[in-house]
């Protein structure tokens, strides 16, 4: 047998090869891509991806449950879009008040009721009026005008005739055409806390104050000015060329052009027909029913200033339950399901304790310090007053004789508010709306599909004959 051949010492001793890298693809090879080889990320490249995905995975999850919240409720009212209404009847329209918040102008307060209002009113085809505000006041000045444009309406009497606008034009067109409203309660929607104070003050102003606006004060009167008149005897030469002189500039203020006097702008919006004050001795309208029409107040998140960044982040970050809380009210208004005000201090708390909606501070913390701190209307929202920018509660310039209405105390008559009622889910619809956000329940307007796809059932009975 053969020996195999001994190999070298220095062969024996060498280190073994490395073994060769892959072999690239041609095809990447072609396009000019690199032969990247996979391996962990640094230190700081680690840091980075762990923030951006933590902050990405955050926002992703709130935006996907904010999205099913909302699908909640508009499932929870969609089939009241797919009820049929007869030709000469239209929808049922509610009136939406919205104003400027604090601090800021009016375009925040369009895009929260776009995107957390509206969705559910337009999954329930509802109809709405806006009546908005730019400035302290409009809300006021639009809800009181509203309530005298009604009143107008009913048989009033009033002295200044009323001119003929493009709403009272429809109004006559469908009046002749006999076009009726859905036999359902209108409603309002009420959006913060600043708007809701103009709200009750314009009610107050609508239903106790006068048909027409109160009479321009009268100007002050001018003194006369002093005519020095002396005779001719007793003037001496000085006197003479004086009394020339002042005729010559009489004569040339003759002649030029007599200056029109500069008419003062009014204040928009105008001031209130009937002060705070006069609101005991104040008659009501004889056309005022007996119930008015609810109303819904619903929480306005607005906060402003580099101090409270983190409560906005965290806000931010949390916007599937303010999705949630102002689906379910604004879901109340569409099913017109509503109650009295209530008119205790106990009532309102124990009512407090059992909603499940926004956190309302007790009455004792945040309500107006007065009488009319017993009623529920007083104390809604009052969380928010705590967040106005501090522009708010800077005091007038001089001679800026306007109503500061957000910063003072709600004055409340109580002929008015226990003619209120509020808009509120019942209990058997909010735990459907719970089933339908799990997937238990099919909306109802799956119901309606069901039905009209169904084909007709024939009688066998009569077949033979």
């Amino acid at each position: 047998m053969a020996e195999a051949p001994k190999q070298d010492g220095a062969a024996a001793g060498a280190a073994p090869k490395a073994p060769e890298p892959p072999k690239r693809n041609p095809a990447f090879r072609a396009l000019g891509i690199p032969n990247i080889r996979w391996r962990l990320p640094s230190r700081n490249w680690m840091i980075f991806l762990t923030i951006t995905g933590s902050w990405t995975a955050a926002i992703m999850y709130d935006r996907r449950e904010k999205k099913k919240n909302q699908r909640k409720w508009c499932d929870l009212v969609a089939h009241i879009a797919q009820q049929p209404l007869p030709a000469d009847q239209m929808a049922r329209k509610i009136t939406v008040f919205l104003s400027a918040p604090p601090g800021d102008g009016i375009r925040p307060s369009r895009e929260y009721f776009k995107e957390y209002v509206k969705p559910i009113l337009v999954a329930a085809a509802m109809d709405y009026d806006v009546i908005e505000g730019r400035k302290e006041g409009d809300v006021r000045y639009g809800t009181a005008e509203q309530i005298r444009r009604l009143r107008r309406k009913n048989g009033e009497n009033h002295a200044v005739p009323e001119e003929m606008d493009t709403q009272k034009a429809i109004e006559q067109v469908r009046e002749k055409m006999q076009i009726t409203s859905e036999p359902a309660p209108r409603g309002d929607l009420v959006l913060g806390r600043h708007t809701w104070k103009e709200y009750i003050r314009g009610l107050h102003e609508g239903w106790l104050g006068p048909l027409d606006p109160p009479p321009d004060p009268a100007p002050e009167p001018q003194p006369t000015p002093f005519v020095h008149t002396t005779g001719e005897s007793s003037d001496s030469p000085e006197m003479k060329t004086i009394h020339e002189s002042e005729g010559q500039t009489e004569e040339k203020k003759e002649e030029k052009p007599e200056e029109k006097p500069e008419e003062k702008k009014k204040p928009y919006p105008p001031p209130a027909y009937l002060p705070i004050s006069t609101y005991p001795s104040s008659a009501l309208a004889p056309t005022m029913p007996a119930i008015l029409e609810p109303s819904q107040p619903i929480y306005q998140y607005h906060l402003l200033g580099f101090l409270k960044t983190p409560i906005r982040v965290w806000n931010y970050l949390n916007q599937r339950t303010l999705a949630d809380n102002v689906g379910r009210e604004t879901a109340a208004i569409v099913l017109a399901a509503s109650r009295p005000y209530y008119t205790s201090d106990s009532s309102f708390s124990e009512a407090a304790a059992t909603d499940e909606s926004f956190p309302v501070s007790s009455p004792d913390s945040d309500a107006p310090s007065n009488p009319s701190n017993a009623c529920e209307q007083a104390s809604l929202l009052a969380v928010e007053e705590r967040t106005w920018h501090k522009s708010v509660r800077k005091p007038l310039k001089e001679g800026d004789d306007s109503e500061r209405i957000w910063v003072n105390d709600m004055a409340i008559d109580p002929r008015i508010t226990d003619r209120m009622r509020r808009f509120e889910l019942d209990f058997e619809e909010a735990a459907r709306a719970e089933r339908i956000g799990r997937g238990e329940e099919k909306t109802r307007a799956y119901e309606v599909q069901d039905l009209r796809n169904q084909p007709v059932k024939r009688d066998l009975a009569y077949e033979d004959d």
